[in-house]
């Protein structure tokens, strides 16, 4: 009787272990079969549909979470027939300029940058450098976070002197704040995703990877950050993370639930003791399609914000803090003392040589000398043997001649 007065008509049954068979036969006259499901894991609750037949029709046969809220019901694809993001853009500077250097230019536009590191190594300081930057560009960064709320980010970095208040009064940076646990993983896509579309941010800041294990489980921690990534890449906004790794020195894992192979840049912080203190260290470990320096650098946070600085590596090993201060200060004194040694003997050997060169002077002055009376000799000499040429000459005439000549030539 529908199909022939050409009426759509749609069932609702509900599906429970005490009903299970009673409504089997309507999958069979349906055109069109549609599963809700509501699962809840570790408290958290999370709604999912399936298209489980759709006769003459092709349809996506996956399961896909959804969420109802005021806008109506939203469905969030767990993934697309193709990836559609936007290439790598031009560098941007991360407002520090030495770190600049070590990235040889700064960071890539519409690149997803991942800041890992132990707890207190100052992730959100340096994302807050890079946040600070942007805005003070008129480019404007939405910031969530899972950890702290907005109040206490802006207060907490006033300390190494960063001030985001400006940037937030005038609308340029806008949080985004709520516990990890207070709804499902897709609730919260659906807010920062309503979020983007409505502020259209330049950046995007996620803080941090490390509590969206929160959600349940790590696979519904993998499905946000990988759609969150892929949201933003196909949006041209630079996607900024911090993670939170395990113990001090552990670089095995950075992200913390495997999407490493999603990051484009990677900056590891992380501690060493040296001197009996504890001090940071800043290493690039990745940049898609760029070089990067690969030498650790010591990172410090100061009153006026981030510093770094180069550590010392020699014979006595890697050193940092008051330890690389008090060798620098001894390779300092060491030099000092070769530049006086080696100022002593070029002193030195000037004299030497002003010495040799007196002396010199003075044996030319003699040999000049003897040189002129040996020629003065060898001209006497020459005149000596020309008088007696001459002498010659006349005595061998005069015995010749005749007498009366002679004593002519003889009176």
């Amino acid at each position: 009787w529908l199909f022939e007065h050409k009426i759509t008509a749609i069932l609702t049954s509900k599906i429970s272990p005490s009903l299970s068979g009673r409504h089997d036969f309507l999958e069979f006259m349906t055109d069109c079969v549609i599963n809700l499901d509501l699962r809840v894991l570790n408290q958290v609750i999370t709604r999912r549909i399936r298209i489980v037949k759709y006769r003459g029709s092709g349809f996506a046969s996956n399961e896909h979470p959804f969420v109802i809220g005021q806008s109506g019901v939203v469905i969030i694809p767990m993934s697309t027939k193709g990836l559609e993001q936007m290439p790598l853009g031009a560098r941007m500077s991360v407002g520090y300029a030495r770190l600049d250097a070590m990235l040889h230019g700064g960071f890539k536009r519409n690149s997803s940058i991942l800041i890992a590191g132990a707890s207190g190594t100052g992730k959100t300081t340096l994302v807050s450098t890079i946040v600070h930057a942007a805005c003070s560009r008129g480019e404007k960064v939405a910031y969530v976070s899972f950890e702290e709320s907005a109040e206490r980010i802006v207060d907490t970095m006033q300390s190494p002197g960063i001030d985001l208040k400006p940037f937030v009064d005038s609308g340029t940076l806008r949080f985004l704040t709520a516990m990890p646990e207070s709804m499902g993983v897709e609730s919260h896509l659906v807010r920062i995703f309503d979020a983007i579309d409505e502020f259209k941010p330049d950046h995007l800041v996620l803080e941090a990877v490390s509590a969206c294990q929160r959600f349940g489980a790590p696979q519904p921690a993998f499905d946000f950050i990988a759609r969150l990534v892929d949201y933003c890449k196909a949006r041209e906004v630079t996607i900024i993370m911090t993670n939170q790794t395990a113990g001090f020195h552990n670089a095995a894992e950075l992200s913390g639930i495997g999407i490493s192979s999603l990051i484009d840049a990677v900056i590891f912080l992380r501690y060493i003791e040296s001197g009996g203190e504890m001090n940071r260290l800043l290493l690039v470990m990745k940049i898609r399609g760029s070089s990067h320096s690969n030498q650790y650098q010591e990172f410090r946070i100061t009153n006026a914000g981030i510093e770094i600085a180069d550590i010392y590596a020699g014979e006595g090993g890697v050193l940092t803090g008051v330890a690389r201060q008090e060798r620098e200060a001894r390779d300092t004194a060491d030099l000092r003392s070769k530049q006086a040694e080696i100022r002593v003997k070029e002193q030195e050997l000037l004299q030497k040589r002003a010495t040799l060169n007196a002396q010199s002077l003075q044996m030319k002055a003699s040999l000049d000398s003897i040189e002129a009376e040996l020629e003065v000799l060898r001209q006497e000499q020459s005149v000596s043997a020309e008088g007696r040429g001459t002498r010659g000459r006349l005595r061998d005439s005069q015995d010749g001649a005749p007498n009366s000549v002679r004593a002519e030539a003889e009176s």
